[in-house]
Formats: structure tokens, sequence, C-alpha cells
């Protein structure tokens, strides 16, 4: 096979014009005890604006033999699965995120849920093409937040919208390749 440039094998290599990180959505769940959950999953998949598709680590377990080190697969980590929220004025998203906080470690009284499922749930990243249409489907198994990132107050910041972020902490993913083979309809797919 020849190596020699060729625009035309690129672009045939490249089907339909490659992903493209700013078509996606994320999609939240909340636990029962969150009572503004409704808007907060209504509007997260508009109001998320950066986010990633997860990563992973292989740990590395070691062990010698006649001094050379062996080196073997180990155990499988995630990284936290971090997204970027614009608030909106009714912090909609934000509050969600603060009761669903205060469900794991209460701020008064200093007391949390014991069941895991039921502080813990899934969360989606669509990786969409610019259609809408569903490339990808990473769905973090038994989510829930560790770190609010805070909202930044500045007189200087002029014609800006405030933003933060949420780390999540989850066990595991699944992936699906184009789960459903249709265009997302916002309206529907998303409501709550």
């Amino acid at each position: 096979m020849s190596t020699a440039f060729n625009v035309d094998r690129f672009k045939a290599a490249l089907t339909n014009g490659g992903a493209r990180p700013n078509q996606f959505a994320v999609q939240l769940s909340f636990p029962t005890y969150v009572t503004s959950q409704a808007l907060a999953v209504a509007r997260a998949p508009f109001l998320v604006t950066a986010a990633e598709l997860p990563g992973q680590t292989v740990g590395l377990t070691s062990t010698f033999y006649r001094g050379r080190e062996v080196k073997l697969a180990g155990d499988r980590v995630f990284a936290p699965f971090t997204v970027n929220v614009i608030n909106d004025s009714d912090f909609s998203i934000r509050s969600a995120i603060e009761q669903w906080m205060n469900g794991l470690d209460n701020l008064i009284n200093k007391t949390g849920r014991l069941v895991p499922a039921e502080y813990q749930r899934d969360v989606n990243v669509y990786q969409l093409d610019r259609n809408g249409k569903i490339l990808k489907e990473y769905k973090l198994l038994s989510a829930f937040p560790r770190d609010l990132g805070p909202v930044p107050l500045n007189f200087g910041s002029n014609d800006q919208i405030s933003d933060f972020t949420v780390s999540f902490e989850y066990q595991t993913f699944t992936v699906t390749n184009n789960p459903l083979n249709t265009i997302i309809d916002f309206t529907t797919t998303f409501n709550a």
C-alpha cells in the first residue's frame, strides 16, 4: 500500500466529514429525592456546553523474575466525568445538583443516603453527527456528583453568562454504536 499523500483517499477515510466535538448531548437523571429535577433534566442537553467521552486507564501490575520486571495488565480505572454548565437564572441544574449532593452529605445534620441505588443514577453522553443523528452513546453507570465547581462573581464580568463545572464519579460505562439510527428529537427525547 502506498503511503504517498492522496487527498481523495484521506476524504474517503474520513466518513461523513468526521465526528465533530461540538455535536453532542448530555442527558442527566437525578435521584427521586431531588425535587427540582424536571427542569434540570429538560434543560441539560442545551445548557451542558462542554463534556467529554469517557477515558479509561488500565492499571499496571508488575512482578520481578530474575531481576527483570514483568508487566501485567491490572484493573481498569476511570477518570471523573466533568461537564461545564451554563447557569440559567433559575439555577435549574445547579439547584438539582446541590439537592443531589445534599442527599449524599446533608449540610445541616451531616447525614446521608446509605444505599447506593438511592443516590446513584446513569448519565448518557451522545456523540451526534451534524444532522443530530446519534453516532455513539456512552452510558455512565451508577454516577453521582463528586465536585460542584464555584460560580465566579465579578463586577468586571460584563456581557457574560455565568457557568460552572460538575464532576461525576461512576462505576463503569457501556458503549453503543449508533444505538437508534435515528435523529434525536430534543423536544421528546429529553423532556422530563
